[in-house]
């Protein structure tokens, strides 16, 4: 009887434990616009959803992605989590920066963070956070990032930041940027040593050429909107590929951007919006 009731017992609360796993290789990308719509509450409320092995956070409350990190431990959920460049901001109940959020047992070799050589001022601190991780069991070079606004005023400045992160990626075959670049990906001016460098980005329909198909990932425009709808946030990888990608829309500012990583060659699929 023993043996019969067991399995009965094991299968329900294996599921329930296996919904609580963070995916291996699921990468995630998301400006949460802590000082406006982001709380503790979204940010850990997203992870759950997707559960990736990585979140890159940009223009995040770090002391709301601190809390963010101890509501998913208190559900089950075993992350951790590492700040990047950050500066004061009075909409902001503490510092405003990058961060990454990882799955409890992710390697994260040779953390760093260093500010880029220009960006707006003491209110913005715009830089680079890089770890080194094991991607589908290879070691990849990991850079989360968010360039200076997206103004034609700012648009010289985002020129060196590129080229301060490209030059910051050439020693790594294998490296993934992740993040808010505030421009879009046929601006030659700022992407073009992107593209040059050999990075590609999750969805297969942004690239250098303007293309219709390439979705916006700050989908509203309008009234009330200063930034038309356009692709400002990527998942970019060199020396790997995607197979699989989706877009989620949890506020009315940017989309998060989720991509499951592989070392295997084969075509980019289009991305799933929701």
């Amino acid at each position: 009887m023993a043996g019969l009731v067991a399995p009965a017992y094991a299968g329900p609360a294996h599921a329930a434990e296996e919904a609580l796993k963070p995916i291996p290789n699921r990468f995630m990308t998301w400006n949460t616009n802590g000082q406006k719509l982001g709380t503790p509450k979204s940010v850990a409320d997203q992870i759950k959803r997707f559960r990736p092995q990585v979140a890159a956070l940009q223009e995040s409350c770090l002391n709301e992605v601190r809390e963010a990190v101890r509501q998913l431990n208190e559900a089950g959920f075993k992350y951790e989590y590492r700040t990047g460049t950050a500066a004061q901001n009075i909409g902001c109940p503490g510092r405003l920066g990058t961060a990454i959020v990882y799955a409890k047992g992710t390697t994260v070799r040779a953390h760093n963070k260093k500010g880029y050589s220009v960006d707006e001022g003491w209110w913005e601190a715009r830089g680079m956070q890089s770890f080194t991780t094991k991607v589908d069991g290879q070691w990849v070079r990991v850079f989360n990032t968010q360039l200076s606004e997206p103004t034609r005023e700012r648009e010289e400045m985002r020129q060196k930041q590129v080229g301060e992160l490209v030059s910051a990626t050439r020693a790594y075959p294998r490296a993934l940027v992740l993040g808010d670049l505030n421009t879009r990906p046929y601006v030659t001016k700022v992407m073009g040593p992107i593209w040059q460098a050999g990075f590609r980005d999750v969805d297969p329909f942004c690239g250098p050429a303007e293309d219709t198909r390439c979705v916006k990932t700050l989908p509203h425009t309008g009234p009330g909107f200063p930034t038309a709808a356009a692709k400002f946030d990527y998942l970019l990888g060199r020396g790997v590929n995607f197979r699989s990608c989706r877009l989620h829309t949890p506020t009315t500012d940017h989309r998060i951007v989720i991509g499951d990583l592989t070392m295997a060659e084969g075509p980019r699929p289009m991305c799933n919006v929701t």
